[in-house]
C-alpha cells in the first residue's frame, strides 16, 4: 500500500534522487502522505459511476503513529528534564554559554531539529548578527553537503537549491521577476562566506547562477557555519536511517482500518432509504 501511495506523488527528476525519498518521509511525518490521492474516503463512485478502490481514497482517520514515535523519542533527548547540562572548569564560560542557550532558545531549536531530522538528516545554521547568536534549523531536503577531502568529518561547503515561484520571489523584494514563471533559487555556505545567487528561470536554456552582491555576506569564520546531523546508523553518506520507516506500513493499515470501521458505523447509524411506496410481489415460476 505504501508503494501505491508513493506512486501518486510526483518526482522532480531535475533534483537529486534523495529529494524524492526525503519528501515522502516528510509527508509521513507531517501527516500529508495521502494528500495526492484523488478521492475522499466516502467517495465510492467517481463522476462516471465507476467504483473507486480504497487505494485511491484518502483515509478519513489519520492516527499519526510515526509522529508519536518521533515525539516520544525526542522527549527523551531535549525536554526540560533531559536537556544536556553544561560543565567546565571555567565557571564564567559556563555562565556565558548558559546565556547563549537561553537567548537563542537552543532547547526549542534542538527539539525542532530532532523531529525534522528523523527522516534521515537535518542541518543547523549558526549566525552572529549584531552581537547576538542565532541558530536556525534547515531541512536537509534541498541541501547538498560537500566534505573536506583532507578531513572527511568536516564540511567544506553546503549548497541549497530548489524551485520557487515568481510570486514568492516578488513578495521577497526581488526585481525583474515574472510572477508567472518558476525560478531556481540557490545559496552556498563555505568557510568564508554565505553566497546568494540571483534567481534564474528554470525554462531558460542560458540561465546560470549569478552572484547576488546585495544579499551575499562574508562571515570570515574559517569554517562552514552549518552543522550537518545524520540521524541513525545506516542510510548513505549524506542521510542516516529514518527513525520511523518500519512503522509506516503499520500506520497506513491503522488509518484505513479505522476509516473503514468509522464508515461502517456511520452507515449503520444513518441508513440510506433506497425506495418507498407499495411493493408488488412477483411470483417466480
Amino acid at each position: 500500500m505504501f508503494e501505491t501511495i508513493c506512486s501518486t506523488i510526483p518526482v522532480d527528476t531535475s533534483l537529486p534522487t534523495r529529494v524524492g525519498k526525503l519528501n515522502i518521509l516528510s509527508r509521513v511525518l507531517d501527516g500529508t502522505l495521502y494528500d495526492n490521492l484523488p478521492y475522499q474516503f466516502h467517495e465510492e463512485r467517481n463522476g462516471a459511476g465507476e467504483y473507486v478502490p480504497l487505494r485511491l481514497r484518502r483515509p478519513s482517520v489519520r492516527y499519526g503513529l510515526c509522529r508519536v514515535v518521533v515525539e516520544d523519542s525526542v522527549a527523551l533527548l531535549f525536554s526540560a528534564g533531559h536537556f544536556p547540562a553544561l560543565d567546565a572548569a571555567d565557571q564564567d564560560l559556563v555562565r556565558y554559554l548558559q546565556d547563549v542557550i537561553a537567548e537563542s532558545r537552543l532547547n526549542e531549536v534542538m527539539i525542532n531539529a530532532a523531529i525534522r531530522g528523523s527522516i534521515g538528516s537535518v542541518a543547523i545554521l549558526f549566525r552572529v548578527l549584531r552581537g547576538r547568536v542565532f541558530f536556525s534549523v534547515l531541512e536537509s531536503l534541498y541541501l547538498t553537503p560537500v566534505w573536506s577531502s583532507e578531513e572527511p568529518d568536516t564540511l567544506a561547503q553546503v549548497t541549497e537549491k530548489y524551485k520557487v515561484s515568481g510570486v514568492d520571489l516578488a513578495a521577497q523584494g526581488y526585481d525583474d521577476i515574472d510572477v508567472g514563471t518558476v525560478y531556481w533559487f540557490q545559496r552556498v555556505w563555505d568557510a568564508e562566506a554565505e553566497t546568494w545567487y540571483l534567481p534564474w528561470a528554470i525554462n531558460d536554456p542560458l540561465g546560470r547562477p549569478v552572484k547576488d552582491e546585495l544579499r551575499s555576506v562574508v562571515h570570515g569564520l574559517g569554517f562552514v557555519p552549518v552543522v550537518w546531523i545524520r540521524n541513525l546508523p545506516g542510510g548513505d553518506g549524506i542521510d542516516g536511517a529514518c527513525t520511523f520507516r518500519s512503522a509506516i506500513d503499520t500506520n497506513i493499515e491503522i488509518d484505513y482500518q479505522l476509516s473503514q470501521a468509522g464508515r461502517g458505523l456511520k452507515y449503520s447509524s444513518d441508513p440510506t432509504l433506497l425506495g418507498s411506496g407499495p411493493i408488488d410481489l412477483i411470483e417466480l415460476i
